[in-house]
């Protein structure tokens, strides 16, 4: 199967349009219509339903995407490897969750370009749920999770341990039926269930954030309160810019590292995990 055919499924996805993925490919729009009609041609199904503002996904195109994008991302780590310098040894992917990218990537890379010179690295930040697929896929060596699913295959320990504690930006004390501008931020499915069963009179939010980050320019901006881990809240409360939401509820959460059964004995792997319990954020706050 054509590897630019696929590139052209996936752009097009993205951008809803066959002229804004001519634009991203930077090949002509009857190019992109070629492709995807080849496609078509060859999985004897059509793709896409065709509307007047765009394109969009079809029952066929929404089961063929995860395969699409599987193959695509395949082909780009086999390149990847295939074009390593000659004294590169080994390569190690790792896949860090987005909310922990900023306290850890650093480290991680300045330990690991010390200690393995004859090592490549590549590393990812994603959502948890999305990294936990990349493993199965192969596309990943390990990766940091929320969640530990028992999945065959992979083998997971605790790596580190914090509290999500409630910060507002004036001292304030919680109430149960009233959050004024409280913003909730996605900390995944597992913090999802012990927010609700902690606050069930507030079962929809309207602020709802996929990042720290996001939640802490609003809360400057404009004021309000959410749940923080307490790596991110204490160097604010520390210098009276925040304040903890009195009577709030504290939540743990536990990140798990994922490691493929297959490359966990990989030398390259297990100095990649040395290098994440080298970090200081992990020397911290780790199990």
């Amino acid at each position: 199967m054509n590897i630019e055919n696929l590139r052209a499924f996936l752009e097009v996805t993205t951008t809803g349009s066959f002229q804004k993925a001519s634009e991203s490919l930077h090949i002509t729009q009857s190019s992109v219509s070629a492709r995807i009609k080849a496609l078509e041609e060859r999985l004897n199904r059509e793709l896409f339903t065709r509307k007047r503002d765009g394109v969009a996904l079809n029952n066929g195109g929404k089961a063929f995407y995860p395969y699409a994008l599987s193959v695509v991302k395949t082909w780009q780590q086999a390149q990847q490897e295939v074009s390593l310098p000659p004294d590169i040894n080994d390569i190690v992917s790792l896949g860090i969750p987005v909310h922990y990218w900023n306290k850890l990537y650093s480290d991680w890379l300045d330990w690991m370009n010390e200690n393995t010179p004859d090592t490549a690295t590549r590393i990812q930040s994603d959502y948890s749920v999305f990294l936990l697929h990349e493993l199965r896929e192969g596309l990943l060596d390990l990766a940091l999770v929320f969640y530990p699913e028992i999945t065959p295959g992979l083998y997971f320990e605790p790596l580190f341990s914090e509290q999500l504690i409630m910060i507002s930006n004036k001292p304030r004390h919680v109430s149960d039926n009233h959050y004024e501008g409280y913003i909730y931020i996605d900390w995944g499915h597992q913090f999802q269930q012990q927010h609700n069963i902690e606050y069930p009179n507030v079962p929809h939010h309207r602020i709802t954030l996929a990042l720290e980050s996001q939640a802490l320019e609003q809360i400057f901006d404009r004021g309000g309160s959410a749940y923080l881990a307490t790596s991110t809240a204490e160097p604010f409360i520390a210098s009276g810019k925040l304040f903890r939401v009195e009577g709030a509820k504290e939540f743990s959460m536990t990140i798990h590292l994922a490691v493929a059964e297959n490359r966990k004995n990989a030398p390259a792997v297990i100095q990649a995990i040395k290098g994440l319990k080298t970090t200081r954020f992990i020397k911290q706050y780790g199990v």
